[in-house]
């Protein structure tokens, strides 16, 4: 009796090697631009709980309950209790301390304080990216 032994032949396994290969390089750039979206998504989210934060702090302190007033980005970062993890405040600005030099300058995600938080206005929030 004659064992006949199994496995792969050469060709599917070529076939296996190309396919994989056509995966990975469609696969690959798509991941890589995921990563760009997922950043700014963050970067979006930062900017969503400031204006929340600004927005919060206007009306605590029409009502009397005494906060600071946002004027620059240490104030807003106060008002953003607890603060966003990797972002910094630097003058007029937050920002996303992508390089941990603990300031702003060449950051891609920065969020200004244009205008101070008056007693008729809350303070206008501008972002860049």
């Amino acid at each position: 009796m004659n064992a006949r032994q199994g496995g792969f032949t050469l060709i599917e396994l070529i076939m296996v090697i190309v396919i994989l290969g056509a995966l990975a390089v469609i696969a690959l750039p798509r991941y890589i631009d995921l990563q760009s979206e997922a950043e700014v998504a963050s970067a979006d989210g930062v900017l969503g709980a400031a204006q929340a934060a600004a927005a919060i702090n206007f009306a605590g302190n029409l009502l009397g309950a005494g906060g600071a007033a946002i004027t620059n980005g240490t104030t807003l970062m106060a008002a953003m209790s607890p603060a966003p993890s990797g972002w910094v405040a630097d003058g007029a600005n937050i920002c996303r301390d992508s390089n941990d030099d603990g300031e702003c300058g060449g950051e891609t995600y920065v969020i200004t304080v244009d205008s101070a938080e008056t007693t008729t206005d809350p303070a206008v929030l501008t972002a860049s990216w």
